[in-house]
């Protein structure tokens, strides 16, 4: 007894559009919402699962990247303007806010880096 090999997803996918093509009239009009219902039913009876990879995160933008560094140094220069007025809860309220906004901003740097090698 001898294990076949599973067909490869690409012949899935036109054996899954040449199904609606032998099966539908031609003088329809093309449906689009119909013809993907047709073809994910094909392509799940023949053991796909559909879903969308999530375990990628989108890569963080330049603009988003120095918007939240800006930040970090409104939030420090802030906390120095309270420092030297001697609001001392408020000073610490902007280094929170800096250190956070900073830390948020170098894994965000970090991000960019790997996607970019990893491409």
């Amino acid at each position: 007894m001898t294990h076949q090999p599973q067909p490869g997803h690409r012949a899935v996918i036109q054996a899954a559009i040449e199904d609606w093509w032998i099966t539908t009239d031609p003088t329809e009009p093309f449906h689009t919402p119909a013809v993907a219902e047709q073809i994910e039913m094909y392509l799940i009876s023949s053991g796909y699962h559909i879903t969308p990879d999530l375990r990628r995160k989108p890569m963080p933008t330049r603009r988003a990247i120095v918007t939240v560094v800006l930040l970090a140094v409104v939030c420090a220069g802030s906390a120095l303007l309270a420092a030297v007025r001697d609001d001392w809860w408020w000073t610490a309220i902007g280094l929170i806010g800096a250190g956070l906004l900073s830390t948020e901003a170098a894994r965000d740097i970090n991000h960019r880096r790997r996607a970019r090698t990893r491409r």
